[in-house]
């Protein structure tokens, strides 16, 4: 049995078809052993712009941004894993806020800050080297507008080492609120030691008097270590 080529180029888009299948085969064959382990990852977050409605008529159009984050993860099985992030964000922001009684509207426009921890499980759906899967998360987000909420403070105090130091300190209006999350994604345990998984996510957050439950989606690239 034989398989006519018709040309040079024919043969090497065949071969390369071929490898790319062998290679996949491969991974999803083979064994990650992740049953008992832990992981620590490290991870680059993609936001995605959007926008949030509040009570009264206030907006805010947050930009895309891009952000980091810090977790660590237990693997009870091949497929099921349980653990925690640390994700810290900057997104610039536009907003109209509305008046209180309403009738006018304030521009106002800067960056918010936000902190996020967030307790997730995971599912991966082949105890192979590659695997698709699903997560869940459910957290808490703070969020820093870093709009001025009183006049700036000064305080002074002695250090030992540097002498006489003065601080100015500003009160801003902050935001909190319960966060939940779904995403999905895949997975390639390069060896025993190192992973790299990538996931597109949605995230909802509680936020007080806003207009429903504001949300936001983007991506997520992350790079694990792991260890027993």
């Amino acid at each position: 049995m034989y398989v006519k080529v018709k040309s040079m180029k024919g043969l090497a888009k065949s071969l390369i078809v071929l490898a790319g299948i062998l290679v996949t085969g491969v991974a999803v064959a083979q064994s990650a052993d992740r049953a008992g382990s832990w992981e620590t990852r490290l991870g680059a977050t993609f936001v995605n712009s959007t926008t949030w409605d509040f009570d009264g008529g206030t907006t805010a159009n947050l930009d895309s941004s891009t952000g980091f984050l810090f977790g660590v993860a237990y693997h009870y099985t091949d497929k099921l894993e349980f653990g925690a992030d640390f994700e810290f964000d900057q997104e610039d922001y536009d907003a109209r806020i509305a008046s209180d009684p309403p009738g006018l509207v304030f521009p106002a426009s800067g960056r918010i800050d936000n902190f996020r921890v967030m307790f997730n499980g995971t599912y991966n759906f082949l105890p192979g080297k590659f695997t698709p899967f699903v997560t869940g998360a459910i957290g808490w987000t703070w969020i820093d507008t870093n709009i001025a909420t009183q006049p700036p403070q000064t305080g002074c105090w002695w250090d030992p080492w540097w002498g006489y130091i003065c601080t100015t300190y500003q009160n801003t209006k902050t935001l909190n609120g319960f966060t939940y999350r779904l995403g999905a994604g895949l997975r390639y345990d390069i060896n025993d030691q190192f992973a790299v998984h990538g996931a597109y996510r949605f995230t909802w957050t509680d936020v007080k008097n806003a207009s429903g439950t504001p949300d936001q989606d983007g991506f997520l690239l992350a790079v694990s270590w792991k260890f027993n």
